[in-house]
């Protein structure tokens, strides 16, 4: 049917949320049963432009053949593209059909989907050649209205390394919602379009924009700024376009914004006004500007709107009932103190995680991205665990700043960011009391990540309770400043090891 589609859509635009997926003619009766699917959140405009739709597909079928439609919506699920991907597979190829198995099929719907398919080496190698991996994309893009990638491995192995990333990838979280029936979403009234269609559905708080994306946003503006610039391809120096910067507030939050109108929509900045109340669509993105890892959001569209009244659902974080990407170590020592009965008793039998930190910059005052976490476990006065792992920086370190840190530009390569290592470290640290020297400067650090992936902030100490600061201060590793010999070295003050 994609020549049917392709026909349809050069003769109308007006339907870009259905497709066209079969035919079924019956020609006792002259008539064409048209099965098509419709994107989902847009039922209510299929359901009211159906007979239009009819009318349309008319057109590209002989005058005397009656036309019937047979329509259901579409949804992105897994199962949904499982069953596209068999369905297709079964058409088109018996022989790669009989070749596939269930369980050498991976699928991702989330960000970025993709299906893969694994094969014998001789089936895959066919494939290939016959084009089945584009077709098969194809078919589930117009099934499903999706820009999924589909690969087609040989080896099993490779397959294995697929699914790691998967479940890597496909972690969702846990929350406790203080009004759960309401959801954390912000539904506006009275929405005139300012730029592009109007939109549609609702936003999401602005506290929980902590990745890239495309999403949806609400709030007020302020502090809107109007700027020129010449474009890359402007015909003359003289040439210029504006652009507008702004701050977006929904009351749970508040994002840095950015909005570039084509040339022939330069009137829509008009709306861009402090105060002014609006909902919008784009993307979040690193703001490479500030170079601290927080996000911007670039508009696509934006529609004027009603001031939303509602209460904010708070949420908090659950921990996690497993390690995801960063696993803690058996603490064992190097030293033979323990097995000695006459050691010193420790200088504390709470139970304690002591933790250090390493940051992008040496400035204390600015201290930039967090690189690295170290921490210690202590348990009635004994380490028994450590927990280390470097962390990805959105924005790439100088050179001078890694050398100062003491790292490679190879050391922080494929590492995991601060979402994927935070959560894990929260899991190492529930139930105990979190200890740093100096906890201040620590904390603070901590604390946006904290604040973006909704941990709470759990029971904290001075290490200066337990233990001498001059002490402490000695005991720092000189040569490094990685954070788990320092974690390390203060916990074993504790120990009195």
């Amino acid at each position: 049917m994609t020549d049917f589609n392709d026909k349809f859509m050069a003769l109308t635009d007006e339907f870009p949320y259905i497709r066209f997926v079969s035919a079924k003619i019956d020609a006792d009766r002259l008539k064409v049963t048209l099965a098509v699917v419709y994107k989902k959140s847009r039922e209510k405009d299929f359901t009211e432009n159906k007979n239009r739709i009819l009318a349309q597909a008319a057109k590209l079928l002989p005058p005397s053949a009656r036309i019937e439609l047979s329509a259901s919506p579409s949804v992105f699920t897994s199962g949904e593209v499982m069953r596209c991907a068999l369905d297709y597979l079964h058409r088109e190829s018996a022989y790669v059909f009989a070749a596939v198995a269930k369980e050498n099929i991976v699928i991702q719907t989330g960000d970025d989907p993709f299906i893969s398919i694994g094969l014998p080496a001789d089936v895959a190698e066919y494939a290939h050649a016959e084009n089945i991996d584009s077709g098969l994309k194809k078919y589930i893009d117009a099934h499903l209205f999706s820009d999924i990638t589909v690969r087609i491995t040989a080896r099993e192995e490779d397959m294995e390394a697929v699914r790691k990333v998967l479940t890597a990838s496909t972690h969702r979280p846990k929350f406790s919602y203080e009004r759960p029936e309401e959801g954390r979403r912000i539904n506006p009234a009275g929405r005139t379009p300012y730029y592009g269609e109007a939109i549609e559905g609702s936003a999401q708080y602005i506290c929980d924009c902590i990745e890239p994306g495309y999403t949806t946003l609400y709030g007020t503006m302020s502090d809107v700024k109007i700027h020129e610039y010449t474009p890359k391809k402007a015909q003359s120096e003289d040439e210029k376009r504006k652009f507008a910067t702004f701050f977006l507030d929904d009351g749970t939050g508040k994002i840095r914004c950015v909005f570039f109108p084509g040339a022939k929509s330069q009137g829509a900045l008009k709306y861009f006004i402090d105060g002014a109340t609006v909902i919008a669509e784009g993307k979040l993105d690193y703001d490479e500007r500030l170079g601290d890892g927080s996000l911007q959001f670039r508009l696509t569209r934006i529609s004027g709107c009603e001031k939303a009244n509602y209460k904010v659902n708070n949420v908090v974080r659950l921990v996690d009932d497993r390690y995801v990407c960063v696993h803690p170590k058996k603490y064992v020592a190097l030293s033979q103190s323990y097995l000695y009965s006459g050691r010193r008793a420790p200088l504390t039998k709470e139970p304690l995680v002591v933790f250090a930190l390493l940051t992008s910059s040496q400035n204390k005052y600015a201290p930039g991205e967090l690189i690295e976490i170290g921490a210690a476990k202590m348990v009635d006065g004994v380490i028994t665990e450590t927990f280390e792992s470097l962390i990805r920086p959105h924005v790439e370190m100088t050179e001078e700043a890694r050398l100062a840190a003491g790292l490679l530009a190879s050391d922080l390569a494929g590492k995991p960011t601060y979402e994927q290592v935070v959560p894990d470290f929260y899991k190492f640290f529930d139930g105990y009391t979190l200890t740093a020297f100096p906890i201040d400067w620590n904390i603070n650090v901590l604390r946006p990540c904290f604040d973006k992936l909704h941990i709470p902030m759990p029971p904290l100490a001075e290490i200066t309770k337990y233990a001498d600061a001059s002490l402490l201060r000695a005991a720092r590793p000189k040569n490094t400043r990685r954070a788990m010999p320092a974690a390390e070295a203060y916990a074993k003050i504790l120990a009195n090891i």
